[in-house]
């Protein structure tokens, strides 16, 4: 089965809409102004329509539901009924069903969770033309049913959606705090409240009470990678309009998807910007201007080799050592052609720089600020790991070069 909303020729239906509502002014009243959903079998045709309205505040009304004749019994209404009610659980806290006093189709919304509320005396007599028979009874009064929409979410499709953000965010360089967090207020918001959260820098585990003390459980392996800061920020701006009712599971679902193919910044900008970071900290640090447009230089050609890796996919230690060993080959090099204005430390300290896991560092330290002592360890040794790549790809050519050269121009 596929549902899908009906926004353009709404009118096509009308010959289902009639199964339930058999006056079609009384349809135009509401179609415009509702929304229309119709749910498709495996052919492709459509088996069953409704309409839903919003009547007040957090309230909304199912105008019509209709299955065709020939299609009743097999799940198609049960079904369309819980997809609209999961649907408007996010911006409505009850909805509301008007039918006849006929016994079948109330126990029908009784069987989809729908309570008694009240009655509208008169209601069919007073606004149909015709006499409307139902099962062999003349229909007089509106009888209005509700349900709490509060709880209509599937627990487990809402620690699905959790996580997946919790992932993301991980991937991308969150902080643990963060992603716990937003695991939180996603399941709080679709009332999921018994959450046990445990985080790692590479892994999280989620587990909810589903009823009858059953237990769901997922674990998500993250592997640790580059961060990304622009998904970070919309993963934390979708949470929070989850967390005001603004969007449901099934486009937060969607929206995921999105943030996730957000393409990194292009490969020159990335380049340009760690020159432009090698060569500011060089003068942060001291080091002269020529220093810091050499150290410019190497920060491009050093992001350059950054990049290809990437693509070739090479792993993080042969790439942090090559790189500091290339960033001394530079600096050598640039040495060796104006030994009177530049200075080889200013260079090699500023050219690191782009390889220095400066937020990986700081979350590391966050992390055991917030007593998530396992993750920050963790962070902390990938972290220092990459100063002894870095280190020994510098020390290696220093050592190499004294060697062969005697340490002239040094």
């Amino acid at each position: 089965m596929e549902i899908q909303q009906v926004t353009l020729q709404k009118t096509a239906f009308l010959d289902l809409l009639m199964l339930a509502d058999p006056q079609e002014d009384m349809i135009e009243k509401y179609l415009d102004s509702g929304d229309m959903f119709a749910l498709y079998d495996d052919q492709g045709q459509v088996q069953s329509v409704c309409v839903v309205c919003q009547i007040g505040k957090r309230k909304c009304e199912l105008k019509n539901l209709a299955t065709r004749e020939e299609a009743q019994g097999r799940g198609y209404g049960t079904a369309l009924v819980h997809y609209v009610c999961e649907k408007y659980s996010y911006q409505c806290d009850t909805m509301y069903v008007g039918t006849g006093n006929t016994e079948k189709t109330i126990r029908f919304y009784q069987h989809c969770g729908f309570v008694h509320s009240h009655i509208v005396p008169g209601f069919f007599t007073a606004n149909y033309r015709e006499p409307i028979w139902d099962e062999g009874v003349l229909l007089t009064d509106m009888i209005y049913l509700k349900k709490d929409l509060k709880t209509e979410a599937d627990p487990k499709k809402v620690l699905d959606l959790a996580l997946e953000a919790g992932r993301i965010l991980l991937k991308n360089g969150g902080e643990i705090f963060r992603v716990e967090e937003t695991i939180k207020y996603i399941c709080g918001r679709f009332h999921v409240d018994d959450v046990d959260t445990f985080t790692l820098s590479h892994a999280i585990i989620v587990s909810i009470k589903i009823g009858d003390g059953d237990t769901y459980t997922r674990v998500k392996h993250i592997p640790l990678s580059s961060s990304h800061l622009g998904i970070v920020a919309e993963v934390n701006a979708l949470s929070r309009e989850i967390s005001a009712g603004l969007v449901g599971i099934d486009e937060a679902f969607e929206r995921l998807k999105e943030i996730e193919e957000i393409p990194p910044t292009k490969g020159y900008l990335q380049i340009l910007a760690a020159g432009m970071g090698s060569g500011c900290f060089g003068f942060l640090l001291g080091a002269g201007v020529m220093d810091s447009l050499a150290a410019f230089l190497i920060g491009c050609l050093l992001y350059v080799w950054v990049l290809a890796s990437k693509r070739l996919r090479i792993s993080k230690i042969i790439v942090n050592i090559v790189g500091g060993a290339l960033i001394t080959f530079l600096a050598l090099l640039f040495r060796h052609f104006f030994p009177s204005v530049l200075h080889l430390d200013g260079m090699i300290i500023s050219g690191i720089m782009p390889l220095v896991p400066g937020m990986a560092f700081t979350n590391a330290i966050r992390d055991i600020a917030d007593s998530d002592f396992l993750s920050g360890t963790v962070r902390m040794i990938d972290a220092l790991l990459v100063f002894v790549y870095i280190a020994i790809g510098v020390g290696f050519t220093l050592g190499a070069y004294t060697n062969i050269m005697g340490g002239v121009g040094i």
